[in-house]
């Protein structure tokens, strides 16, 4: 599964709804990259506003990290990232789709580094105009929130199928965000929500030729078929490198629950020592 999975899970532990503390969330991924399933994880992510926080817990020098814009101000979150000189490499921007155009914003983000808008899902319309707004500027990727601490905070099934269809028609690639803790449909029963899978909007990236309302929406674990090259869902099967390269990777406040799903589900071996 290592095309598959690969470098899939951002940790963001200092994110609702763990909330780490910063020494703990540091701690937390250090153990994490030092683990059995460190191949499966990506970039540590942190609000702009506690870089400094960061630097102050000692990060180790080749991490990779994620800076997510959480003021307004997306010009002075731009110069905290450009200014940013370590431990560790920004490597990744992450911020909501601001009042300005696409380009603007573009225009003034630090060179090199790889930049995630966050779009609107609930407008289907809205969705559509700013992921074309993306995909005709072609400097960034969008980002789709997936749900939340409440259960309002989470988007139709229709909404999560509708964003992954038009990235895919418009070569769009694209990382997600909350409520993936699972890799199949899981009800949060704290707040009476069925959660969305990460291996069921993977699917949905691998076969944009499919019906991905229905693969979104599918409840049915043993409906989807994952190999070393390929993602399938019933019938249809789609290439995982196509897959990973459309969806790049996800955010996801614990790093254990969804690596002890997918030991759960047989995804990955449960024996110490063992790689998918």
């Amino acid at each position: 599964m290592l095309v598959l999975l690969e470098r899939l899970i951002d940790d963001a532990g200092l994110f609702p709804p763990a909330r780490k503390a910063m020494v703990a969330a540091v701690a937390d991924h250090r153990a994490a990259r030092a683990g059995e399933h460190a191949w499966l994880l990506g970039r540590l992510l942190c609000p702009v506003s506690r870089l400094d926080e960061l630097v102050a817990a000692g990060p180790d020098p080749d991490w990779r990290l994620g800076a997510v814009v959480d003021a307004a101000d997306w010009r002075a979150a731009f110069a905290a990232v450009a200014a940013y000189d370590g431990p560790g490499t920004i490597d990744a921007i992450e911020l909501k789709l601001p009042g300005e155009p696409v380009a603007t914003v573009l225009d003034e983000a630090p060179e090199g580094i790889d930049v995630f808008v966050e779009v609107p899902v609930a407008d289907t319309r809205a969705m559509t105009t700013a992921l074309e707004d993306l995909a005709a500027d072609g400097r960034a990727g969008a980002k789709i929130r997936c749900g939340g601490v409440t259960a309002d905070a989470f988007p139709s099934d229709a909404s999560v199928a509708a964003f992954v269809t038009q990235c895919a028609r418009l070569g769009l690639r694209f990382k997600a965000t909350a409520g993936l803790h699972h890799p199949f449909r899981t009800r949060d029963e704290a707040i009476g929500v069925l959660q969305h899978g990460f291996v069921n909007l993977l699917a949905a990236a691998a076969l944009p030729g499919a019906d991905a309302d229905a693969i979104i929406a599918g409840t049915d674990p043993s409906a989807f078929t994952l190999t070393d090259s390929t993602i399938g869902w019933g019938a249809n099967a789609g290439d995982a490198a196509e897959a990973r390269a459309r969806f790049t990777g996800q955010g996801s406040c614990s790093f254990s629950e969804p690596v002890d799903d997918l030991i759960e589900h047989g995804i990955l071996p449960a024996a110490a020592g063992a790689r998918a």
